[in-house]
């Protein structure tokens, strides 16, 4: 046994991923990392006790997936390791689900893993994590704004999913299969620096550990399993108190805020966080903003107060006791327009009443040069000489938008923007977005279009504010 099997096979004991007995699925790409996971435990395969069935799942992305599933066969032939293939339009499914294909991607491993488990017998699903794929997610988390739980980064043992390659670099594993003379697929979509972890893997981590420190990725996976430890611990305080302050009934959480309040703020907003996990069908599209509205509203001086929040949730404050439940929602009509533009120009300012939104006041009036462009969420100004038409009203399937990113200025279609962002996908129809035609000038609460931006040249603007920040009423 060489040095990489005996660091796995003792990271394997210490987390207790395997049991005498156990047969364990293997999630088996092809690629470098999952080849040695597949690998290194077929070699441990006597020691642990272990029965391995691998499942490989092609995307229907790359053209070269047809060669890598004939490697993954092969692999898995020579060694008499059982082995599936699983087929799957990826990109079709993430055009009928509006997720993003990496989304769909993972989905359809994870169902394909959870069916051939089921039906081999598997209890354990191992998946071929490293050490700088914690990293990497790490950095990206803090990037994003997460909290303590999304520091903690990838576990080593989550439900019935094992990662046994925690305990070793990308490095270490390429070395491995160079000293065993193992090949692997290469997908060269990880060459390119499009999506926001390649950039972090291919540019930010080589940078900080050539330029900062040389054990960069040891340190972050460090730092990763403290906070893991440390969200561990807060977890359990969480679960202690929300036994005593809250009352789930399956629809609504109901907390009682004298004993909520008597534990410190950070416990406070764990608990409302847990409040969200009961209601939401999945927790990363609430962030902390999110949790301090509702903690805003528990502190407002009025009697009562309310906040709309994702996923079709309403958090109400009366008097002592705070309510998180879904929001009852007449149904919108999606052809109601609301053409408000010609009036604003004859008139100078209007105010109407926009559903989902509230209280719109819109003006035009002359732009000064040099005048300080308002950056609030539900407040904007934009180019009037450069809009035709303006209404509010639901999207449609035409719809796009103007981004602005380093290189330039793109015309994006509206459901992928709604994606980008993470839009609940259940919110995205009931949302009015301002149009001009099939060119959407503004999706209130997340970003204008580019192309109607104020700049040097712009002589007159269109002023809208939504009052009380256009979700808030107290």
């Amino acid at each position: 046994m060489n040095r990489f099997e005996n660091t796995v096979l003792n990271y394997i004991r210490a987390n207790k991923m395997a049991v005498s007995g156990e047969k364990i699925l293997v999630g088996f790409s092809g690629g470098a990392d999952s080849v040695a996971l597949l690998l290194v435990l077929y070699k441990l395969r006597e020691l642990l006790g272990i029965e391995l069935v691998a499942v490989h799942v092609n995307h229907g992305i790359r053209e070269e997936a047809g060669r890598d599933a004939e490697f993954t066969r092969s692999f898995c032939e020579e060694r008499g390791i059982s082995y599936y293939l699983v087929e799957e339009d990826v990109p079709g499914i993430a055009r009928e689900n509006k997720l993003t294909e990496e989304e769909a991607g993972r989905n359809v491993r994870y169902e394909a893993f959870r069916k051939i488990a089921e039906k081999e017998g598997a209890v354990k699903i191992a998946v071929a994590h490293h050490r700088n794929d914690v990293a990497e997610t790490l950095l990206l988390n803090l990037l994003r704004g997460t909290g303590l739980h999304g520091a903690g980064a990838i576990r080593a043992v989550r439900d019935n999913v094992i990662r046994p390659l925690l305990c070793v670099t990308r490095q270490e594993i390429e070395e491995y299969l160079a000293g065993e003379g193992i090949s692997f697929c290469h997908d060269a979509t990880n060459d390119e620096n499009i999506h926001t972890r390649n950039k972090v893997r291919n540019e930010l981590i080589p940078y900080m550990t050539d330029n900062i420190n040389a054990e960069a990725v040891k340190h972050l996976c460090r730092a990763a399993s403290d906070f893991a430890l440390a969200d561990d611990f807060i977890c359990k305080v969480t679960g202690e108190l929300f036994d005593k302050a809250c009352t789930f009934d399956g629809k609504s959480v109901r907390i009682e805020l004298k004993v909520l309040k008597s534990v410190d703020l950070f416990i406070q907003k764990n608990v409302i966080l847990r409040c969200f996990e009961m209601l939401t069908p999945n927790r990363k599209d609430i962030t902390a903003s999110h949790v301090d509205a509702v903690t805003d509203i528990m502190v407002s001086e009025s009697g009562t107060a309310y906040v709309d929040l994702p996923y079709g949730l309403v958090a109400k404050r009366e008097y002592d006791i705070l309510t998180l439940s879904k929001k009852v929602v007449e149904s919108l009509d999606n052809s109601l327009v609301i053409d408000f533009f010609d009036r604003v120009k004859k008139d100078g300012e209007a105010g109407y009443d926009i559903p989902g939104l509230g209280r719109m006041e819109a003006s035009v009036r002359e732009f000064v040069k040099g005048s300080s462009i308002p950056r609030g969420t539900y407040t904007k100004w934009f180019d009037c000489d450069r809009i035709q038409a303006a209404v509010f009203r639901c999207r449609r399937p035409d719809d796009y938008i103007f981004i602005e990113t380093g290189s330039g200025i793109h015309k994006k279609k509206l459901s992928k923007f709604m994606t980008d962002v993470k839009i609940p996908i259940d919110r995205r129809d009931s949302i009015y977005v301002m149009a001009d035609g099939d060119h959407v000038l503004w999706v209130p609460g997340y970003r204008i279009s580019a192309n109607t931006k104020v700049s040097e040249d712009t002589k007159s603007i269109l002023a809208i504010n939504f009052l009380d920040g256009g979700n808030y009423c107290g």
